[in-house]
């Protein structure tokens, strides 16, 4: 199964680089963009962004410290060309990205963790996919919940 994950911020992307190295372990393709593609403010997708997008069988979508606007135009590209999506969000994020994204939101709050787990489990079952990626995104979602509520640990 192939995996773009997107994200929002630029420390967002350790934690992707994190969820990418795990996801090969669990035996999906994932691709993350480079760091080049948040720095400035893009008229289009990135080339390599926009065909790996293309072939993605799953958009993750990950916002937790920031909303770059190129992870605004993926998530878009995401909806326009039908893809099976989940935009896992910090909390102070949720009113930017509800309205477009809510359908696919999924909020990682680290005071309630058992929510954010049911959240992730619900949109899994709306997916149309094999149970082993079913499963293996299982796994990455809740490694993901795991990975953003040590972050800040992390950076002390």
């Amino acid at each position: 199964m192939k995996v773009f994950i997107s994200y929002g911020g630029t420390a967002d992307q350790i934690t992707a680089l994190r969820l990418q190295a795990l996801a090969v372990a669990h035996g999906l393709t994932v691709y993350v963009p480079p760091a080049h593609t948040r720095k400035e403010i893009p008229d289009f997708l990135d080339p390599q962004s926009a065909q790996k997008l293309s072939e993605a069988e799953i958009i993750l979508g990950l916002v937790g410290t920031g909303l770059a606007k190129a992870c605004q135009q993926e998530l878009h590209t995401g909806i326009a060309l039908h893809k099976n999506m989940i935009v896992m969000s910090d909390p102070e994020f949720v009113p930017v990205l509800q309205q477009p994204f809510e359908p696919y939101l999924v909020v990682i709050d680290p005071a309630n963790p058992d929510q954010s787990y049911v959240g992730i489990v619900q949109h899994l079952k709306a997916i149309d996919a094999q149970q082993n990626a079913k499963k293996a995104l299982l796994a990455l979602g809740t490694l993901l919940l795991g990975l953003l509520i040590l972050a800040p640990a992390d950076q002390s």
